[in-house]
């Protein structure tokens, strides 16, 4: 606490409301204040300027030139609390960081391959391992249906994926939506399939661009989380949302292309 503030609880009984509203603008304006003259203070707030000096003495200052100084102090406290402010709560300047990351990285993208066999699937599954990569999985799944392609969202249980292994036919595809593509029983499980049944092509939404999941898959989605404001266990997954849209307005638009040249051929 600055000395101006203690000095103000300290002598608060002796101010009278004049001095009170006085001391209220000044504390809340201390950077303006502190380059002003008595005369421009006094001005600014229709009071005198002797009403500013009492109000110092009273304060136990030896004058305005005191209380000017310890306005300096007050000021690189305040810019200090606004600083600190600024760094813990940085949710919506890293969201739009993010938000350009995204677009940067999905502009950087190759899809015709993954388009083609997107569109040959006899099958798609989707996996995810928790239930907020649950709730990405049914709405990729209902995006995907925009484009009349089916998709089969499985429970987040091992065993799903187990069954699912033993029926997959070949050019299947699977998509894992994870978080950070590094949960061991799936990976392992993963691995077991391209042991026995290597029918499956892996689609992976992970948050991390390196992981064991993102190694072991076809094709990686990398989608950045954005931490939740003073709290560093949650994070915001809208940006895995904008991936979603952001692949299926392409898919929407490669599948156009692909009718205009299918249709040049057929002429």
């Amino acid at each position: 606490m600055s000395k101006l503030k203690s000095l103000i609880y300290q002598k608060s009984s002796k101010l009278n409301d004049s001095e009170i509203r006085i001391i209220q603008f000044v504390l809340n304006n201390a950077k303006l204040c502190k380059n002003l003259s008595l005369s421009e203070l006094a001005s600014k707030l229709y009071v005198s300027k002797s009403a500013i000096f009492r109000m110092c003495k009273h304060l136990g200052l030896s004058g305005y030139s005191e209380l000017k100084f310890y306005l300096n102090e007050v000021s690189i406290e305040d810019e200090q609390a606004a600083n600190y402010a600024d760094s813990k709560n940085n949710f919506d300047y890293d969201l739009a960081k993010e938000t350009e990351n995204l677009s940067k990285y999905f502009k950087s993208l190759d899809l015709d391959k993954f388009y083609t066999e997107l569109s040959n699937a006899n099958n798609i599954y989707i996996y995810s391992t928790g239930w907020i990569q649950q709730i990405l999985s049914n709405y990729l799944s209902h995006e995907l249906l925009l484009f009349g392609i089916s998709s089969i969202v499985l429970p987040a249980a091992l065993s799903e994926l187990e069954m699912v292994g033993k029926i997959a036919e070949k050019g299947d595809l699977l998509f894992i939506i994870s978080y950070t593509g590094d949960n061991r029983e799936i990976n392992d499980e993963l691995s077991k399939f391209e042991l026995v049944n290597n029918k499956f092509r892996y689609v992976s939404f992970t948050d991390l661009k390196q992981s064991k999941l993102a190694s072991l898959s076809d094709y990686n989605f990398y989608y950045p989380t954005v931490k939740f404001t003073n709290n560093d266990n949650s994070v915001s997954f809208i940006l895995a949302y904008s991936l979603v849209d952001l692949l299926i307005n392409k898919f929407g638009i490669w599948v156009d292309k692909q009718h205009k040249k299918n249709d040049e051929q057929n002429k």
